[in-house]
This record gives structure tokens, sequence and C-alpha cells, in this order.
């Protein structure tokens, strides 16, 4: 067997497949069908600092070359994920990764500072999120908005900080260098695509 062992943050993953974030919960469930310990890492479901309870109607809808989703980010809150799933996540022998999005700075800066202290790997910093002060643009779509919340998240977390970067950003080279230069340890490509069904 090809040895698939890869270095990620300073973490010696068994191979490089990390379920991406909102496609496994927190891994609990599948836990219950499939060997997660044989997994490189997972990505927890997207954690925002309120819980939310997501979009009503239709959320996902198939198409002849895989699927579009609006969910809506759908999850319990920080703290609703320290109380209710850390414990069950941190058991997990895999690199355990945190998703934290947020509707303004201070929310990811709260997020990641109730999180630095917990039993789990990375964070993942989502930068799609609305801003809600800038008229809902995302974080990740202008490079000096996006650079504000990274210095700041990364001043509220000792953990090693991967920025999980739009796809609709003005321009994702300039948005990679200046998550770099704010003290990302690394950057995960990308997160949800446009899309619309008729």
């Amino acid at each position: 067997m090809a040895d698939l062992r890869v270095n990620l943050c300073g973490f010696e993953l068994k191979n490089p497949i990390i379920m991406a974030s909102g496609t496994f919960g927190f891994g609990k469930e599948y836990g219950e069908i499939y060997d997660i310990s044989l997994l490189g890492g997972i990505s927890s479901k997207g954690l925002t600092l309120i819980a939310k309870p997501g979009n009503e109607g239709m959320r996902v809808h198939e198409t002849p070359s895989g699927m579009m989703n609006s969910v809506g980010l759908e999850n319990p809150g920080v703290q609703g994920f320290i109380d209710r799933e850390l414990d069950d996540f941190s058991k997990l022998d895999t690199c355990r990764i945190v998703n934290l999005g947020g509707g303004c700075e201070d929310d990811y800066v709260e997020g990641a500072r109730l999180l630095d202290d917990k039993d789990f790997d990375i964070v993942e910093l989502n930068i799609s999120c609305p801003n809600v002060k800038h008229g809902g643009m995302a974080f990740g779509i202008k490079s000096e908005v996006a650079r504000e919340v990274v210095r700041s998240v990364r001043k509220a977390t000792k953990k090693p900080l991967i920025v999980k970067l739009s796809p609709n950003a003005e321009d994702i080279v300039e948005m990679a260098k200046v998550c770099q230069e704010e003290g990302a340890d690394g950057i995960s490509l990308v997160n949800t695509f446009k899309a619309m069904a008729i």
C-alpha cells in the first residue's frame, strides 16, 4: 500500500481525503456506516456564533451533473456545538477541523475565542458568509474586507487557521496572498458556487 500521509498545518494526516464542511455533519451519523478513522480528516458542518435554523423550502435540487443546495448554514451555534457535539467530535480518530462562519467580524472573533481551548485540531474560516455590515456581500469578495476578518480571528485563536475562499472573489490569487499575510496557515478552495434552478 502506498504511503498517503500528508502534513496539514503541522498535523500528520493518514491520507489527503478530508470530508468537506457541510457534507458530513459532525461525523457521528456517518460513523454508524463507515469507519471514519480511515479518513485523513473531517471539516465540521459550518458553525455560526448564534444557532441558525437554515433556509425554508427546497434545500436540494438534483442536476444531471450533481446537485445544487440552499441549506442556509443550519447549525447549532458555537455554544450548542460545544455543549452537544464536541465531546463526540473530539474523540474521532482523524484530523478534526471546525468550520466557523459569521455575519460580522465580531461574530467570527467571539466564535474563535470560544473555540480556542477546545479539543480539535484546526479552525477553517468560512469567509463566504454574507457580511451584514456591508450590505450582505460576502467577506470573501473583496480582499481588504477579508484582510480585516482574518487578522482579527488570527489574534483570537492559537489554533492553526485555514481560510476557505469564495469562488466569487474579485481576485482569488490576491485573496489567498492577503490571507497568508494576515497569518493564515493554509487556504481551502473553494466554497459554494452560485447556481439557479428554474
